[in-house]
C-alpha cells in the first residue's frame, strides 16, 4: 500500500533532555493508525514536528512524498490537524468559526462550510455559540476545522480527552464515518487504548521517546488477544529489557 506519511529515523531533542529518538513510522493510504504510548512519551513531539511546527533534529518526515519542513507547503496541502487541543472561539458560532478559517484557504468554495458541519454532525448547532458546547462538541467543531480543506489525511492529538463516555461515542463514530464514506486516512495519538482502539488498522506503541513497536495490526497483535493486553505486555516487556539493563551495569 501506499505510503502518505514516511517517518524515518527522526530525533528531536530538547532543552530539559527530552524528546524522541530515531523513530520511525509510516501510514499508508486509507489506513487508521494509532500511535498509542504513556504520557510524555513524545506523542504529540512526533506529531508536531510530521506538522512542521518544530524542525528534527535528524531524520527524514514526508508526507506525500513531500519532505518536510523544506516542501511545507505542498505537504501540508493535503492534511488536516488538531493538535494538543481543541482550541474554539467561544463567543463564535459555529458557522463563523468555519467562515473566518475558510479565509485562509483561497478557492474552497462557500458550501464546503455546511458540508464538514454536517459531517461532524453540528448543522443542528451552527448558529449557537461554541461557549454553550460540550466539551464533545468543541472536540467535533476542531474537527470540522481541520476538514475545511478537504485533506486526505487528519492527524488528531488526544482526541477523547476529557470527554465522557457518550462524547468518546460521538468522536469514534465520526471517525469511522470519515474514513469508511470519505475515505480520508487518520493518525490518533492517544494514551487511552479503549478508547481508539477498535477503529485502528495501524498501531504505534511509543515509551519513553523511542518507538518500541510498529506496524499493521493484524501483524503484531495475535488472534485471540485484545489490543489492550498486547500494548500491556509490550510496554512491560520493554521495562523489563531496561531494568535488566541498568541491573548488568550496576553488577559490572
Amino acid at each position: 500500500m501506499e505510503a502518505i506519511l514516511e517517518a524515518k529515523e527522526v530525533s528531536k531533542r530538547f532543552r530539559n533532555g527530552r524528546g524522541i529518538r530515531n523513530v520511525s513510522f509510516e501510514i499508508g493510504r486509507g489506513e487508521i493508525a494509532g500511535l498509542f504510548g504513556p504520557n510524555g512519551a513524545g506523542k504529540t513531539t512526533l506529531l508536531k514536528l510530521i506538522t512542521g511546527l518544530i524542525r528534527p533534529d535528524r531524520g527524514t518526515i514526508r508526507l506525500f512524498g513531500c519532505d518536510i519542513p523544506e516542501r511545507f507547503e505542498q505537504g501540508m496541502s493535503r492534511v488536516g490537524a488538531v493538535i494538543e487541543t481543541a482550541d474554539v472561539y467561544e463567543y463564535m458560532s459555529a458557522y463563523d468559526q468555519m467562515k473566518l478559517a475558510a479565509r485562509f484557504y483561497p478557492g474552497l468554495p462557500k458550501s464546503r462550510i455546511d458540508q464538514v458541519l454536517e459531517q461532524v454532525g453540528l448543522t443542528p448547532y451552527r448558529g449557537e455559540k461554541a461557549g454553550h458546547y460540550s466539551l464533545g462538541m468543541k472536540m467535533r467543531l476542531a474537527l470540522a476545522g481541520a476538514l475545511l480543506p478537504e485533506p486526505q489525511l487528519v492527524l488528531l492529538d488526544e482526541p477523547t480527552n476529557g470527554l465522557d463516555i457518550e462524547g468518546i461515542r460521538d468522536v469514534r463514530l465520526t471517525i469511522e464515518r470519515l474514513a469508511a464514506e470519505e475515505g480520508i486516512s487518520f493518525l490518533i495519538s492517544s494514551h487511552m487504548i479503549d478508547d481508539m482502539g477498535k477503529l485502528i488498522d495501524r498501531l504505534g506503541i511509543m515509551r519513553r521517546g523511542e518507538m518500541i513497536r510498529q506496524g499493521l495490526r493484524r501483524d503484531l497483535v495475535p488472534a485471540g488477544v485484545t489490543l489492550e493486553a498486547y500494548y500491556l505486555s509490550q510496554i512491560r516487556q520493554t521495562k523489563g529489557a531496561e531494568d535488566d539493563g541498568q541491573l548488568d551495569g550496576e553488577l559490572a
